[in-house]
């Protein structure tokens, strides 16, 4: 799998946030989730322990 995009968009405040580079950790303005691994890995945080804080909008394709 490569990684072509790696942004999540929180579903607390609103923010679309992304990890451009390799350890690049980027957290929302409500501070509810973070996104990190630029294009090098998918690495997903969260406040409430709930994957339902935010919506992927990373993109990736098959290495085929």
């Amino acid at each position: 799998m490569k990684i072509i995009k790696n942004a999540i968009k929180c579903k607390h405040c609103g923010d679309v946030i992304e990890s451009t580079y390799r350890h690049d950790f980027v957290t929302c303005s409500c501070g509810c989730c973070s996104v990190d691994g630029g294009l090098d890995y998918l690495r997903r945080c969260f406040m409430n322990s709930e994957a339902e804080d935010y919506i992927d909008l990373s993109e990736t394709v098959s290495d085929e």
